[in-house]
């Protein structure tokens, strides 16, 4: 089984559009890259999964974790409505980025400006179990107003780990 990332770090953009990649995130990185051990470059490869114009974030997968949906992609009809969306999403609006020597993620220039990650912008860096989700601070993500409202169906007393034991969100009791 994949690590998984887990928690939220602030990470400041540079003048060349570098972030340094925090050490524990790193690590997963590296373990979820096969190659990167035998490697001779020290560089650790990833996927950032930009999405369509209306998204003001970025998806960030190890390799394994990309792989796996690329299975699940390839198991789905060729052809079908819900193929072509995710081929589009996951391979055409995706690039292949590293991570260098220093532990430094340079995101390409149309990246930085579709996200407003100017020099000195502070990112954030939030765990997504097999990816990481990076936004600017001062805009966020939509995804995340959408995961708000869906919350605020439940009431501030549900506990969504009631979600675990497959029961409808309905019948779960309250923590």
């Amino acid at each position: 089984m994949a690590r998984k990332f887990r928690g939220t770090e602030t990470v400041k953009v540079d003048g060349k559009g570098r972030m340094s990649i925090p050490a524990r995130l790193r690590r997963v990185f590296d373990a979820g890259d096969a190659s990167f051990p035998n490697n001779n470059t020290g560089r650790t490869q990833l996927v950032a999964v930009y999405g369509p114009d209306w998204w003001n974030w970025i998806e960030l997968y190890t390799i394994e974790a990309i792989e796996e949906i690329d299975e699940q992609i390839d198991k789905l009809t060729r052809g079908s409505q819900e193929r072509r969306w995710l081929e589009l999403l996951m391979n055409g609006q995706s690039t292949d980025l590293e991570i260098d020597r220093e532990g430094r993620l340079v995101l390409p220039l149309k990246l930085r400006e579709k996200l407003g990650f100017a020099e000195g912008v502070e990112t954030i860096f939030e765990s997504r179990g097999d990816y990481i989700q990076v936004y600017n601070p001062d805009s966020r993500p939509k995804d995340v107003e959408a995961l708000e409202a869906f919350a605020d169906q439940h009431g501030p007393q549900f506990d969504p780990r009631a979600f675990l034991d497959g029961s409808s969100p309905d019948s779960a009791g309250e923590g």
